[in-house]
């Protein structure tokens, strides 16, 4: 069996058509007034990347969908990776996650619990600075474990595991 690389695994949904990119997550407390600013200038994208938001009584979850033009290498994407996040972080995000297309996603209060969303998170900061940014395009796609998965449960404890 033929193991993708992450390029040729992860995708958006872009006018309606599947393209590559990434989705990036940010989970904070609802109706906090600052604004998410993407930071365009770290990707090579073709446009402005998608944005939702998903809520509950207490809780939002901000999304960016990005379509990519092109792949950085691995140490570029890295940096990438960690200034999308920091931009989550700086609009009140507790945590910022990277996730792909098709992969579990579960609100809360099941966010981040292994049994749900284990296999889901590629890459991941929490508003402390502390991450993950170990996504290289060129690999196989691989999840952080369960036991990440678990501590940013915890790390977000009141957010993640209400309704």
């Amino acid at each position: 069996m033929k193991v993708l690389r992450a390029r040729d695994a992860l995708a958006v949904f872009r006018d309606g058509e599947e393209v590559p990119g990434i989705h990036v997550y940010g989970l904070r407390v609802r109706h906090d007034p600052r604004v998410a600013l993407y930071p365009s200038e770290v990707w090579d994208t073709t446009g402005e990347p998608t944005r939702f938001t998903l809520y509950g009584d207490n809780w939002e979850v901000l999304l960016w969908a990005v379509p990519l033009r092109k792949w950085p290498r691995k140490k570029r994407m890295a940096a990438a990776l960690r200034a999308t996040m920091s931009r989550m972080i700086d609009s009140g995000c507790r945590v910022a996650w990277v996730a792909a297309e098709g992969f579990p996603f579960c609100d809360p209060p099941m966010l981040f619990d292994p049994a749900c969303m284990s296999d889901s998170v590629l890459a991941w900061m929490d508003d402390s600075g502390r991450g993950w940014f170990d996504l290289d395009p060129d690999r196989p796609i691989a999840p952080v474990s369960e036991d990440v998965v678990q501590s940013l449960r915890k790390y977000s404890a009141g957010l993640s595991d209400v309704e």
